[in-house]
């Protein structure tokens, strides 16, 4: 509408004819005011008009705060800077990464080959522990790590042999382990951080272990939707930690936007639950998020990467703690109490 209004303000200045030559007459004052008419005439056509452009389309993810990236051990050590960055990320845009866990990139990659032997089996077995997404596309596939189920346990073994399960068994659980861990300390953070009433508690939610293997050939990144526009698959947990296998890009969908980012692997990318939105109520956010590949990275062979979602019980510990503290007029009272028994019981035996 600027560019238009500037083009009528041109053409409407443009209709006026131009003045007359300058007479060749000998006064000098008749070329003195046809100088001045002419200089006023060009100053008006060659004005440059104020063109207002229209705000551009990604002016609002450019100044979008990317999430912090923290170093687990200085989460496990309460580092205050640390701490603060995790905390103000994670209420900015529900989503921070943590480095530092301790799972190698030669352990994920250890894990490819019996994971696809898994994935490749359950393809041609029915079993409840297998989900495919995106059925028409076969984009990504989902297998559920239940290790305290015998069902699974027993399906695994048929599909990939005993020896092979039992070397993919220790790999997955030592990562499971580790992931665990770090939900736990995360949980202890944010209730050490809460101001909330002891009144809300979080409702115990098992953990579930994915394995996911996103298929290249039916991939399209370019049209894939946000994870809001699918069925969710996040399931009503607190945290949940994204491992990647492989470097990729993490795209999330918040309350403020699509948010996308770098994640390597061994770093983690934890997101907030409704779980624990709720818990927090509201201070935290949830999103919901997922891994983009760059299949001419690469290339067709497939890419994995692990999922933990979890609901830490200690998140309640914060509660209990508020519930001990005993206040300072508290402590001078217990104190007075205790001298004045004791004066009691020294003038009774003396």
């Amino acid at each position: 509408m600027a560019i238009m209004r500037a083009r009528r303000h041109l053409t409407s200045s443009s209709l006026a004819p131009p003045p007359s030559p300058i007479p060749t007459a000998k006064g000098s004052r008749s070329a003195a005011v046809d100088d001045q008419i002419l200089s006023e005439y060009l100053h008006k056509s060659l004005q440059i008009p104020d063109l207002t452009l229209p705000e551009s389309h990604f002016a609002a993810s450019t100044h979008r705060s990317i999430p912090e990236d923290i170093d687990y051990g200085s989460v496990k050590t309460r580092d205050g800077d640390s701490i603060l960055r995790l905390l103000r990320s994670a209420k900015a845009c529900g989503v921070f990464r943590i480095n530092g866990l301790g799972v190698s990139t030669d352990e994920l990659r250890s894990i490819v080959a019996e994971a696809e032997s898994v994935f490749r089996v359950s393809k041609e077995v029915r079993t409840k522990f297998r989900r495919n997404y995106d059925e028409v596309t076969g984009n990504k596939e989902e297998f559920v790590w239940l290790r305290s189920e015998e069902e699974m346990v027993e399906w695994a073994e048929e599909a990939i042999g005993c020896e092979r399960y039992q070397s993919f068994s220790k790999k997955m659980e030592r990562i499971a382990s580790k992931l665990h861990e770090l939900g736990e300390e995360l949980g202890l953070v944010f209730s050490e951080n809460s101001g909330w009433p002891a009144q809300r508690r979080i409702g115990e939610m098992g953990p579930v272990l994915s394995l996911y293997r996103y298929n290249h050939d039916s991939l399209m990144d370019d049209i894939s939707p946000l994870p809001s526009e699918r069925n969710s698959e996040s399931g009503y947990h607190a945290l949940t930690l994204h491992l990647p296998i492989q470097h990729c890009e993490f795209r999330i969908q918040s309350h403020q936007g699509p948010l996308s980012f770098h994640a390597s692997p061994g770093s983690i990318v934890a997101t907030i639950g409704e779980q624990l939105e709720e818990w927090s109520q509201g201070e935290f956010k949830s999103v919901s998020g997922e891994f983009i590949f760059d299949s001419e990275l690469h290339g067709r062979q497939a890419s994995l990467s692990i999922v933990l979602k979890c609901s830490p019980l200690n998140l309640n510990h914060g509660h209990n703690k508020i519930n001990k503290v005993i206040s300072i007029a508290d402590q001078f009272l217990i104190a007075f109490i205790f001298i004045i028994l004791y004066k009691v019981v020294m003038f009774l035996f003396s």
